[in-house]
């Protein structure tokens, strides 16, 4: 007597909907081996059970590695990406998760079982869940954000999140090609558009980022490498973050994660790793982070980072803008950022007649395209033409 084979864990419908391009190769497989001469009476039976029975195992395979497809290929495109990048289209997918959930309950009065966190999660890793996703609905997602108050920019960006999804989505299988091209399709909103747009809302932008950095005078760059308490660790470690922020002009990011080996202080030098255009460099440091560093490198002895933080880490980027913005309210500039350091010594340089190649090597872009918007803020238009 033959052992029974176990059933299938799938739904029947979900099984027989899951191979149907592949049922009839198979099956004309099978009766080929059946019509060859020579084949014997009980593999003929077998075939037979492969034909029937043993398919709905075979479809059930294809369906778990299907999901795992699914599931791999978010996995894979977000280990490629860095850990800012993802904390980033979390953000944006958040967003989206709350408008989704707002436009449920307006369209339907029913709102859905999951909340603003599960969906998010859901959105970042599963795929599936991108199979109700379509043009029209990322169309009145762009809507909603215009009439809440969202920067041009914000709005830009999490576009390009959603199709960035979309397009992992449809490789899945989960999104149709077409559905896919409409997505494609909706566009963004290009500088003069966004202009004509803030012009005609009461709200153009949400929170405290600013449309434009804040411009600095070279007295209170003077005055921010040096109002802090020499005697203190606190004020010590802040000269030296100042200084490296306004004399080399690094990103926040890059300035936190500094390590104490990175600092070469008898040659001069600071060697660190710059993640955004994935690449190492050297920089030569100017007189005041010399100083600074040298009264504050004792403090930090045999520690792995330059900032060390909690529990063998780094300070945080926040750290470093709360610092930021307490010091820009001592000189009345209104939320004064680590950003602005870095807009003020690329626009001092590129004032100064700066090479344009070497500029954008010292402040880590990978396209000169950047360094030219600081070339062309630092511009006089009339300069040569008045008598």
């Amino acid at each position: 007597m033959s052992e029974k084979k176990p059933p299938s864990r799938l739904p029947r419908q979900q099984r027989t909907a899951l191979l149907p391009p592949a049922q009839p190769r198979l099956t004309g497989i099978v009766r080929e081996r059946e019509e060859q001469p020579g084949v014997p009476e009980d593999e003929r039976k077998g075939l037979d059970t492969m034909a029937g029975e043993d398919l709905d195992l075979l479809r059930s395979i294809a369906d778990i590695a299907d999901l795992y497809a699914q599931h791999e290929i978010f996995a894979r495109y977000h280990r490629r990406q860095a850990h800012n990048t993802r904390i980033r289209q979390l953000w944006d997918l958040k967003a989206f998760a709350t408008f989704c959930l707002e436009a449920g309950v307006r369209t339907t009065g029913v709102a859905l079982q999951a909340d603003i966190a599960t969906l998010t999660q859901a959105l970042f890793l599963e795929a599936s869940t991108w199979r109700f996703v379509t043009a029209g609905l990322i169309q009145l997602f762009l809507s909603w954000m215009e009439r809440q108050g969202y920067a041009i920019d914000t709005m830009n960006v999490r576009l390009s999140t959603l199709k960035r999804y979309c397009r992992l989505a449809a490789d899945a299988g989960v999104l149709s090609q077409e559905e896919l091209y409409r997505i494609s399709r909706v566009q963004g909103y290009r500088h003069k558009e966004g202009r004509h747009i803030d012009r005609q809302r009461p709200i153009t932008r949400r929170g405290a980022k600013k449309a434009e950095p804040n411009p600095l005078t070279e007295e209170q760059v003077a005055w921010l490498k040096r109002c802090h308490d020499p005697n203190t660790p606190q004020g010590r470690r802040a000269r030296v973050i100042l200084c490296l922020l306004l004399d080399l002009g690094l990103r926040v990011g890059e300035l936190v994660a500094l390590q104490v080996k990175d600092v070469q202080l008898s040659r001069g030098l600071l060697r660190f790793y710059r993640e955004k255009v994935d690449r190492e460099q050297t920089h030569r440091l100017s007189a005041d982070c010399l100083q600074a560093l040298r009264a504050y490198l004792p403090d930090v002895a045999g520690e792995r980072y330059l900032f060390p933080g909690y529990k063998g880490r780094h300070i945080s980027t926040r750290l470093v803008e709360y610092l930021l913005k307490d010091l820009g309210d001592q000189l009345g500039i209104d939320h004064l950022s680590p950003h602005d350091c870095r807009h003020y010594w690329a626009t001092y340089h590129a004032s100064h007649q700066r090479n344009l190649a070497q500029l954008q090597q010292a402040g880590g872009w990978n396209s000169p395209a950047m360094v030219l918007r600081y070339y062309v803020a630092s511009e006089i238009a009339n300069e040569g033409l008045l008598p």
